[in-house]
């Protein structure tokens, strides 16, 4: 695909790059439902605008919102620099974001002020992903803009007003029908902001809320959160929080924590990525006896950002894959003809024996890379079948694996609390997750331990999932390290692992449309959760 194939590009063309690019999920997050999706309706009928341009900066693609937003009409923009077709956008910083996302970077959440149709300001979310050709060259990029001109005079609205409430509150009791008037109006934007906010004291203990929180929670409209602790409010992975909020109380200044986790259950495709902005309220004597904190949900976000990451990675390791594959077979094979050869006419006695032994042990570790690396390109050798969950524990090679262990000393167990509970996939590719999972587990007990394997059901907003569950007691990984153990190559076994096993069982259970986590503390163990999807016949 080159600049003028992209100019040319046909609606079905760019509704498959918009859908490539994870639009259904924002259309969806906006509370459209429909059982059957006609992307290029849903593209046309957004209220967001949506657009293309090419490597120079044209428009070429355009939806009918752009019409909404923007005073130049879609016919009139369509091959306009986007210069022009935006009226008095801060153009030195929209040409540097320009560069950066033809550079081949994502841009997400990019506020610009410009202006709409009756002349007054408007103020622009912009997401922007690079769009490249079959041969990897980026030829333009693809652009949702969304209009969040409220948002933004909410929010300027609100610090306008308290700060009216704190001058108030000095005031004479005269001017006290004036300050209720002001609380109300606060409590109404408030009550209708799209984040959530609540109010704590020193202790974190919630006293007041709004009803975006509960949804931000996943918490039912009745259900109060007044009187709970924000910290253990399902939990916020997030060990500074307690330290931030005490500098708000200590310093009356306001403070944010970045991408803070929240999980809504034990299942790991139920946590959420949030925002936090803590703003001091202060009293008549400036002291500082509660504090507002604003939440916004950025799990979305996030999602995308680790996805495109993700398939970004896949997507170069499989054609590493292919060109290793092509370039090693038939050296590794003649080197260890030639390596038996020489073995076999050494006299047993011979030092040299030691260098043969040493440099096969060297080929068969590079045989292992290139067999791993062909994990991420194979396709899938066999349709996917329905089967029981323990099933995979119970298998021929599973069982061998274990009986080894026991038979070597290690104390081996096994529970399958809801045996029923099916999955959909192709089992000898999850058998191959589970011996490296539990090799991985041996091998972090030197000085042996328990293994424990279980295979339980879990419920997560009505649906059903299987969670397997491989935890060791032995030397656990440095919380440093749990971030990067799915990368590839990344080990800390040192020259005698390829570090590509996790990062292929990775691959292989999100092939499964499943997830993995992994928790491990030094000193006491290691425990790695699979979960998929159920299967109800």
């Amino acid at each position: 695909m080159d600049t003028k194939t992209l100019q040319t590009l046909s609606k079905d063309e760019l509704i498959r790059i918009i859908e490539n690019l994870q639009l259904k999920d924002a259309l969806q997050s906006k509370g459209v439902c429909f059982p059957k999706v006609d992307y290029q309706y849903l593209v046309e009928g957004a209220s967001d605008a949506i657009f293309v341009l090419d490597d120079q900066g044209n428009l070429v693609f355009l939806n009918s919102a752009w019409e909404h937003i923007f005073p130049v009409n879609k016919e009139e923009a369509m091959g306009m620099h986007f210069s022009a077709a935006v009226p008095a956008i801060e153009i030195e910083r929209a040409t540097a974001v320009f560069k950066s996302v033809i550079g081949g970077n994502e841009i997400r959440n990019e506020k610009f002020k410009t202006f709409n149709r009756d002349g007054s300001a408007m103020y622009v979310i912009a997401n922007l992903s690079p769009i490249r050709s079959e041969e990897g060259k980026i030829v333009g990029l693809l652009g949702i803009l969304r209009n969040i001109t409220d948002i933004h005079l909410m929010e300027r609205k609100l610090k306008v007003n308290s700060k009216r409430l704190e001058e108030k509150i000095k005031e004479q009791i005269e001017q006290a029908e004036e300050l209720r008037r002001l609380t109300a109006l606060n409590e109404d934007i408030i009550t209708n902001a799209p984040i959530g906010i609540i109010t704590m004291d020193p202790t974190g203990i919630i006293l007041s809320e709004n009803p975006a929180i509960k949804q931000i929670m996943g918490l039912d409209p009745g259900q109060s959160v007044v009187g709970m602790n924000f910290i253990d409010l399902g939990g916020i992975a997030q060990t500074g929080f307690q330290r931030v909020l005490d500098e708000v109380f200590i310093q009356k200044k306001p403070q944010a924590v970045k991408n803070a986790v929240y999980r809504r259950s034990p299942a790991p495709e139920d946590e959420r990525a949030l925002n936090l902005k803590i703003n001091p309220i202060l009293d008549g004597e400036r002291r500082v006896k509660t504090v507002m904190l604003m939440v916004e949900d950025v799990t979305e976000q996030s999602r995308i950002g680790k996805r495109m990451q993700r398939a970004e990675q896949l997507s170069a390791m499989g054609l590493l894959a292919a060109g290793v594959a092509y370039e090693l077979k038939v050296p590794i094979n003649l080197l260890a003809i030639d390596l038996n050869f020489i073995e076999n006419n050494i006299p047993e006695n011979s030092p040299m024996r030691d260098y043969v032994k040493s440099m096969k042990e060297e080929l068969t570790r590079i045989k292992q890379i290139s067999e791993q690396l062909l994990n991420l390109s194979k396709p899938e050798e066999t349709d996917k079948e329905v089967f029981e969950a323990h099933k995979l524990i119970t298998s021929h090679p599973i069982q061998i694996m274990l009986n080894r262990l026991q038979k070597n000393g290690f104390s081996v167990v096994t529970e399958y609390p809801d045996a029923g509970v099916k999955v959909r996939g192709i089992r000898n590719q999850m058998v191959q997750v589970l011996l490296h999972l539990i090799a991985n587990a041996e091998e972090a007990m030197p000085d042996k331990g328990e293994l424990k394997i279980t295979v339980d059901s879990m419920m997560n907003n009505g649906a059903l999932y299987a969670a397997i569950t491989v935890s060791d007691t032995g030397l656990g990984i440095p919380r440093e390290h749990l971030k990067k153990v799915f990368q590839p190559f990344f080990t800390t076994k040192g020259e005698k692992s390829t570090g590509l096993g996790l990062m292929v069982s990775y691959s292989i259970v999100e092939n499964h449309g499943g997830t993995i986590a992994i928790k491990s503390k030094p000193g006491e163990g290691t425990s790695i959760m699979i979960v998929l999807p159920g299967v109800v016949e």
